[in-house]
């Protein structure tokens, strides 16, 4: 339940900077946070080359622990978690010019983590050799450790580098991870020095990993899915392939492929796939659209373990045709979007992508996590009648509310209104709170000072009432944030010590 807070200023050490063995508990995380208002920078002493010997911070064999609005400069890796970690939250932080990767989870296994809405950016600047430079790095190689359940989401990725085969990756989730969720992610320009993927993942492990409202931009690959992959509602722009999924020498079988509802524009290949050897696959109600390019290069589609229905394509098509089935003639982008000029994707009025996807294969909400009703569209988003976008516009920076701009309803039910507890005593706040995508924490204060923070449905806070004056009076607040980042307040609740 402790709650190390620093102010604004530049924290640098040459030595060792680590945290371990802290372990908080669902109801009293530990938390190491920013002041509000202020911009703790931790870093390291700077030399021309950006040659580090030890990295940023290190967190090890911790869990219940929430991370959140620091900034880190610098370093070999930027945050390493080492050792056995879970339910962890990295929250609206920075990681910036590191020497090599900036956040890796790559020694140990990790379980339940958050990482959400931090701004990663210009890693791989080490030049005094070869380097690597990838955003996040999930896992071992091998299936030697594993990230799993765990939600990736909302952060701001870009400008990458990397001088070897590491790679300068955006977002990679290593084979055997699983369970994972990658979404409403920004990740562009994945091609300083290499060319690698802006989110990889390999599957392998015992549940499938979701890739889903991600926007991307000069990437290698947009998003290359080997295998236990659901990939839905992104969009893709001017990258080296779009979609890829093909064999890789980690990943046993290629299998449990879902690859539904995505907008892929610009690319040199909108669709790489190889399929040939694939169990258990679908590819449908994609807008593929790479004029002038490679729209669909693929084999294997007609397997009788593989699924393709209502994908609209304009371009080059290679192990494919246009059937009006598994694929159909998408006319001309310039008529079926907005303005795909403008990084303006959403289906023109009379656009051939309108009320035409299978619905059994669309998923319930669309890149704006707005719903989908039938008759649904094509590609990342659902218009639902609608003219023009009412959510966020693709462009640099965080992906913000999108089509969820309704904050979450939360109640403080324990104690009650007016009553008495007394002094000395360890009280439970309990609250219920409800959103129309989904919860993701609540946050308790008493007399204005955070006392806890519950990511679980039970919604606790176990708060130790100080031995101080009897009548002293104490007011109850929470509040609820949901996925897009609104926030619900309670109403406030008063209580009296005796």
């Amino acid at each position: 339940g402790d709650t190390l807070i620093l102010h604004g200023g530049v924290y640098s050490q040459s030595c060792r900077r680590l945290v371990t063995g802290r372990n908080g508990t669902a109801i009293q995380p530990i938390v190491i946070m920013a002041a509000p208002g202020e911009l703790p920078i931790l870093t390291r002493p700077g030399n021309a080359s950006h040659s580090y010997p030890e990295n940023n911070i290190e967190i090890e064999n911790s869990s219940y622990l929430i991370i959140r609005g620091l900034h880190f400069q610098g370093g070999d890796i930027g945050v390493r978690f080492m050792g056995t970690n879970h339910h962890i939250t990295f929250e609206e932080s920075e990681i910036y010019e590191t020497g090599a990767n900036a956040l890796a989870l790559n020694s140990g296994n990790s379980d339940f983590m958050t990482i959400r809405k931090n701004h990663i950016h210009h890693t791989g600047l080490d030049t005094s050799g070869s380097t690597v430079g990838e955003g996040m790095y999930l896992g071992c190689n091998d299936n030697a450790c594993r990230v799993s359940n765990s939600l990736i989401e909302g952060n701001y990725i870009h400008h990458l580098r990397a001088t070897n085969s590491g790679g300068n990756d955006g977002i990679e989730v290593k084979v055997g991870s699983y369970g994972n969720m990658v979404r409403d992610n920004v990740i562009h320009d994945t091609t300083l020095g290499t060319q690698y993927p802006c989110i990889f993942v390999y599957g392998g492990g015992a549940a499938v990993n979701t890739v889903e409202g991600n926007a991307m931009w000069n990437c290698g690959e947009a998003i290359y899915a080997v295998a236990d992959a659901i990939v839905r509602n992104n969009i893709i722009i001017g990258s080296g392939s779009g979609i890829s999924s093909y064999p890789h020498a980690q990943v046993a079988q290629m299998k449990n492929l879902m690859i539904i509802n995505n907008t892929i524009y610009g690319s040199s290949e909108c669709l790489l796939l190889r399929w040939s050897g694939v169990a258990n696959a679908v590819l449908a109600n994609n807008a593929v659209y790479c004029p002038g390019t490679t729209a669909v290069d693929a084999s294997g589609l007609t397997s009788t373990q593989v699924i393709a229905l209502s994908n609209y394509v304009e371009g080059g098509i290679s192990g494919a045709s246009l059937d009006g089935v598994s694929f159909v003639n998408g006319g001309s982008a310039n008529t079926a979007f907005a303005s795909p000029v403008n990084s303006n994707f959403w289906p023109a009025a009379g656009s051939v992508l309108r009320d035409r996807a299978n619905f059994t294969y669309s998923p319930a909400v669309d890149f704006n996590n707005g719903p989908r009703t039938n008759p649904t569209d094509i590609g990342a988003y659902d218009a639902n009648g609608q003219l023009t976008n009412p959510g966020w516009r693709i462009q640099e920076g965080f992906k913000t509310a999108g089509g969820d701009i309704m904050a979450p309803t939360i109640a403080v039910t324990a104690p009650a209104d007016g009553s008495a507890v007394a002094r000395k005593s360890t009280v439970t706040i309990a609250a219920t709170a409800n959103d129309n995508v989904g919860v993701t924490y609540v946050e308790f204060y008493v007399n204005g000072t955070l006392k806890c923070t519950d990511n679980t449905r039970s919604y606790t806070c176990a708060w130790k009432i100080p031995a101080g004056a009897r009548n002293k009076i104490y007011h109850i607040d929470a509040k609820a944030y949901d996925t897009a980042g609104n926030i619900g307040n309670a109403t406030t609740v008063t209580v009296t010590a005796r």
